[in-house]
């Protein structure tokens, strides 16, 4: 069977670029299929409340803390996420495990248009209680160290709204990343409840 020239071109290159498209899908699937949370963990760095005070993220013996990066401006799947963590925060407190054994952190990944007044608000609009919870604000370098160090992906478009991760973060008492979460309707109140009661049994 005799093949057109250009076809026999086109499958040459191809045949050239498979090696490098095997590459990629391998590098591709190790990130999203490889060591469950590799390196991941909350950096030891220092963010501001919405109050102005300073927070440090270092490690906090036998605490377990949910971290969860939003912008307030996020139409659906950030305040979906943060009112199924309020849900969970009333479980948290009716056990009494919310502020000594668990905490809930809020970092904002868009602190140019989240002030202070507008996290405030944010988080009186969806029925954040303030114990055993703080919003979060950083400037952009900290706010970066602090995504990449989760490896959580964050792209702020030309029209205001930010393409980004969705996911949540169970930190250990050493800042490791022991347990990603979904966000919007991935996000379970329920499955992270039982999951915080086996780890308080554990520990």
């Amino acid at each position: 069977m005799n093949i057109a020239p250009a076809t026999a071109i086109r499958i040459r290159r191809l045949l050239l670029l498979l090696p490098v498209l095997v590459l990629v899908a391998l590098v591709a699937s190790w990130v999203w299929f490889g060591p469950k949370n590799a390196q991941a963990k909350l950096p030891d760095v220092t963010l501001q409340t919405i109050d102005g005070q300073p927070y440090s993220l270092a490690p906090q013996k036998k605490t377990f803390r949910l971290v969860e990066l939003i912008y307030t401006r996020c139409p659906d799947i950030c305040p979906t996420t943060t009112i199924k963590m309020v849900q969970l925060q009333k479980r948290l407190l009716e056990a009494n495990l919310m502020g000594q054994d668990v905490e809930f952190l809020t970092i904002t990944i868009d602190p140019q248009n989240d002030t202070p007044d507008v996290m405030r608000y944010y988080g009186k609009q969806l029925g954040i209680q303030e114990h055993g919870w703080t919003l979060l604000r950083g400037d952009d370098e900290t706010i970066k160290t602090v995504t990449n160090s989760l490896g959580f992906f964050a792209n702020k478009m030309d029209d205001g709204f930010i393409s980004h991760t969705s996911s949540t973060y169970l930190v250990d008492d050493n800042n490791a990343v022991i347990q990603k979460f979904g966000m919007g309707d991935d996000f379970d109140p329920d499955q992270i409840y039982q999951e915080l009661l086996k780890l308080k049994k554990e520990g």
